[in-house]
């Protein structure tokens, strides 16, 4: 079966304004639709998006949907799964956009190792100095909310990515604009915030105005070295401070918190710690592998260097079944190709190229990993 509810119901649009089914169509397989040259409306019934519906809909693999198929052919729960089985995803017997992602600007205050330009402004200067252009067309990008406004009627999920959303000032004003026009009540909010940012007091009101608030955390690890390497700029002890003051407010605003580490080279030796904080915060957990940059890509790793994240793995003492099964994922993951030849000289120029920029070092961060030939 490769029925996707999100070809009926679901568009996304980045900070560069591109339009996609989702999140995770592979950019390379959809045509070049910018918010900039057609409408959403266009897009979502453009006879590309009517095709993928037909063919997915006749149990046909579609290139664009890879991420899910390789998820689900390891045995784990695809995203294409878990919004198939979402209530508000059943039963759709016609096109309509109900399941909005925004990209509304690149404004963000980190610098996170797996990122780039388009969604953290703070990466460009890097970027042209590494690949002598960078991935975003200019610094600063955001998106008009005029076109945004005329969907709400038919929206009853609305998910915010980044750039950083708690820092977007568009994003309080398309909040603003539901509740006044009353169309909040049908509405969900769903969040990916790196979680430096505490909302101000008059926001979290706003969100009780919403059917729900889903606010997924960006913590990639527990580990204080490990994340403050990965996600440069954050203060370990702030953002476990702000996940304590979201924790707080979970009844007041019906919020669910969740979080979906993306392993990589640089945090996967402490998920099942990760796993183990989020668990004791009630905080739902769903890591991932990291699909891009490739370099950053566990299969990338020497034998020697998997070995070490494989005993780990495999022998940590986990508190629960999931998170047991989790981990199993990631190391199945990890050995499933070996793209040492392919990536690792990569890996480490992008690797020691950042660390020279950021004074940072690999091996202080990483240390379990010792001596890195190379």
């Amino acid at each position: 079966m490769t029925y996707c509810s999100a070809l009926w119901n679901h568009q996304m649009i980045d900070p560069i304004g591109r339009i996609k089914p989702c999140c995770r169509f592979d950019g390379n397989e959809s045509p070049d639709h910018n918010i900039k040259d057609i409408t959403i409306q266009e897009a979502f019934y453009s006879d590309f998006q009517n095709d993928i519906r037909t063919k997915t809909s006749a149990g046909e693999r579609v290139p664009g949907c890879i991420r899910c198929y390789q998820e689900e052919d390891s045995g784990k729960r695809s995203l294409r799964q878990r919004l198939n089985a979402h209530p508000k995803n059943q039963n759709l017997t016609k096109p309509v956009i109900s399941f909005l992602e925004l990209s509304l600007s690149n404004d963000c205050n980190l610098m996170c190792r797996m990122c780039d330009s388009r969604y953290s402004r703070k990466m460009f200067d890097e970027e042209v100095e590494y690949r002598g252009k960078a991935r975003a067309p200019e610094k600063y990008m955001s998106i008009s909310l005029d076109e945004i406004y005329e969907l709400l009627p038919t929206i009853t999920y609305l998910k915010f990515t980044g750039g950083e959303p708690m820092l977007i000032k568009a994003h309080w004003d398309l909040l603003e604009y539901a509740v006044e026009h009353d169309y909040a009540k049908n509405i969900t909010l769903n969040y990916s915030t790196n979680a430096t940012v505490y909302p101000k007091p008059r926001i979290v009101d706003t969100w009780s105005s919403f059917d729900a608030v889903e606010v997924a955390l960006s913590l990639d690890s527990i580990n204080k070295q490990e994340n403050e390497y990965l996600r440069h700029g954050t203060k370990q002890e702030q953002v476990l401070v702000n996940i304590d003051k979201y924790c707080s407010i979970r009844d007041n605003v019906n919020l669910n918190l969740m979080c979906r580490p993306t392993i990589t080279i640089y945090n996967a030796y402490h998920l099942p710690e990760t796993l183990d904080y989020l668990t004791s915060k009630d905080i739902s957990t769903n890591p991932t592998h990291l699909t891009y940059p490739e370099w950053l890509n566990l299969t990338v790793l020497p034998s020697s260097m998997k070995s070490i994240i494989e005993y780990k793995l495999n022998h940590y003492d986990y508190k629960t079944d999931k998170a047991k099964h989790a981990c199993k994922y990631i190391v199945e993951h990890m050995n499933s190709k070996d793209d040492h030849n392919t990536f690792w000289k990569k890996f480490l120029s992008h690797t020691d190229f950042l660390d020279l920029k950021r004074n940072q070092k690999f091996t202080d961060a990483c240390s379990y990993y010792g001596e890195i030939n190379g």
